[in-house]
């Protein structure tokens, strides 16, 4: 049970009713990672004023052996536990933050998130016991999950949940209601919001994702494999959270997102490609899985070779989703491969995506983001691999949805044995690819398999063009600035400028410079741009402690630009590369 009134210090406390287990000495863990994570977190370190008590309300000696783990003596009197729960958006714990869908947020009287691996842990030995929960809230407060709660009143709702598995893939949000439910071929679909500032609305977003859900249902052959769906959309203020970073984390049956409070018109695609995304995952990881993920471990994890799949096929359809249903063009989405294909070049491109995987907690830590990079671009090798091989009858698409249906939510494949389930449903050529490429240490044989779908692909190419400084811009969710990320790529013409790592940028010839409009701005000056013509920018950048607007100006002029992974559909091809990419693509728009 969990009384959301009950706040002290930003801390909550659970108290735990438990039966009786017949045992004089039980271990109880937190979890040291959840599913969907790839860090170890150890949700322990958040947990404090640990009591094991009796029936009659005596305190029952405890030991606290590492820092998830407690171990009760005379368990066999025990009757209640009892524990405070921090807040992990805001603690003063600032080494290793909690990624934000993944943690708890306690704003007194005014939004909870309740991550149940943040505030429920589990005896050694009774994962697989059934779980109720009480949760007392505000009457002000509604509680937006992806799961039914068994009775509900004004004050309190209570939920149960099969097992400790369930329960960790059951998040619940409390926040003044900002909700919208739409329809989905056979699933129902919530949409909540809590947005501090009311820049956003769960209406608007709904708006926004409907034909996006539509086209994914179409993806997905017409019919979704889960009935009911939460998004579940924490937007945040430019003070909250600890980890620098913003996204959303998967569940069966719904997603968490920490983003930027902004406007939909500011960060409509992005919302398109993080809950395209994160809805994807109904698929893999979630129906499609190793034993390493069906039998989850929360305290002694496994890993599995397998995130070009889980993670990295789940952004390629993210994208490819949108131009098979008309939302983005041929051109946007090739645009969006090249910006993988780039992106890609930061990690190591000689190291097996599967041996990354097996490691990734530990060795290979830093390379674990190639799965958005990387991953994704094996996904999209292996989608076109396929639709040659069996001429545009087979897709991933329909390789997945073979997998999904002889394995299923509740039932694993063997992690080495996933490569031979594939060739067994597919082709010989398939694996020789997947041996060489993802198990191996070879780059991607871009040239060769886009030219099978109609794609010339260039390495590197060397033009005379105009500029705005090829240096790498990002964006900052605490100043809602674009921002200079990096200088290593910039051209002669952005050291004529004099760009900086940090700058902010505010203005481009007079036009103000947003997350929204970048895109617009940048083409707009890249089509009319004049030799000799001024460009001038305007910059926010920190000079001697305090932030300053500085005005970079040069004059137009050409300049040598060497461009990698360029993308672009062939005119003249054959017959068969013309099914291909029609197949790939839905038609060449």
């Amino acid at each position: 049970m969990v009384d959301l009134a009950n706040v002290i210090n930003d801390r909550l406390e659970v108290k735990v009713k438990v039966p009786d287990l017949g045992r004089k000495e039980l271990k109880f863990f937190m979890p040291e990672i959840i599913p969907g994570t790839y860090s170890i977190y150890n949700f322990g370190r958040f947990v404090s004023g640990f009591k094991a008590l009796s029936a009659d309300g005596k305190e029952l000696p405890v030991t606290r052996a590492d820092t998830n783990t407690w171990i009760i003596k005379d368990a066999e009197k025990l009757s209640l536990i009892s524990y405070w729960v921090e807040d992990t958006w805001d603690t003063e714990q600032k080494h290793n933050p909690i990624f934000e869908p993944a943690g708890t947020a306690i704003d007194a009287g005014k939004f909870y998130l309740l991550n149940h691996g943040a505030f429920f842990g589990y005896f050694e030995g009774y994962k697989f016991n059934p779980y109720k929960i009480i949760v007392n809230r505000p009457a002000s407060l509604y509680g937006a999950t992806g799961i039914h709660a068994i009775t509900s009143s004004q004050q309190a709702d209570t939920f149960h949940l099969k097992n400790y598995d369930e329960l960790i893939d059951s998040p619940i949000f409390y926040a003044p209601p900002d909700t919208i439910s739409i329809l989905v071929g056979n699933a129902r679909v919530l949409i909540a919001v809590r947005a501090p500032g009311q820049k956003i609305t769960a209406k608007e977003i709904a708006g926004e994702l409907k034909p996006l859900l539509m086209a994914q249902k179409e993806y997905l052959g017409g019919k979704l494999p889960v009935n009911k769906y939460a998004f579940l959309f924490c937007f945040a203020s430019e003070t909250e959270g600890l980890s620098g970073a913003s996204g959303a984390l998967e569940h069966s049956y719904s997603s968490v997102y920490f983003l930027p409070e902004m406007r939909l018109t500011e960060i409509k695609q992005m919302l398109r490609d993080v809950t395209a995304h994160e809805f994807f995952h109904i698929i893999t990881p979630l129906t499609i899985h190793s034993e390493e993920i069906g039998d989850f471990s929360f305290n002694a994890p496994r890993m599995s070779r397998h995130l070009w799949l889980y993670e990295g096929c789940t952004e390629y359809a993210a994208s490819h989703v949108q131009v098979r249903g008309g939302l983005i063009s041929t051109d946007e989405f090739l645009e969006t491969i090249r910006n993988k294909m780039v992106g890609a070049m930061s990690y190591n491109d000689t190291l097996p995506f599967t041996v990354m995987s097996l490691e990734v907690l530990t060795k290979y830590e830093k390379e674990y983001a190639n799965v958005y990079q990387k991953g994704a671009l094996i996904g999209m090798c292996l989608d076109i691999l396929l639709l040659h091989h069996s001429d545009g009858k087979y897709s991933l698409r329909d390789l997945l949805r073979d997998l999904g249906q002889q394995y299923g939510a509740d039932r694993s494949f063997k992690d080495n044995e996933l490569f031979d389930l594939i060739v067994s449903k597919s082709f010989p050529e398939i694996g020789v690819f997947l041996k060489k490429y993802v198990a191996g240490n070879k780059p991607l044989p871009f040239t060769e398999v886009l030219a099978l779908a109609g794609i010339d692909y260039r390495d590197e190419v060397t033009v005379e063009s105009f500029s705005y400084g090829g240096m790498s811009i990002g964006y900052n969710p605490q100043s809602g600035k674009l921002v200079v990320m990096g200088t290593s790529g910039m051209d002669d013409f952005g050291k004529e400028l004099g760009f900086r790592e940090g700058d902010e940028l505010i203005s481009f010839n007079k036009s103000e410079l947003t997350l929204n409009n970048v895109k617009a701005v940048l083409e707009d000056y890249m089509t009319n741009a004049k030799e000799g013509k001024k460009l001038k920018v305007v910059v926010s950048r920190e000079v001697d402690g305090r932030n300053k607007k500085v005005k970079l100006k040069a004059t137009i002029r050409k300049v040598r630009i060497t461009e990698k992974h360029i993308l672009f559909p062939m005119r003249d091809m054959s017959p068969k590369r013309e099914r291909i990419r029609k197949a790939w693509l839905g038609g060449v728009k």
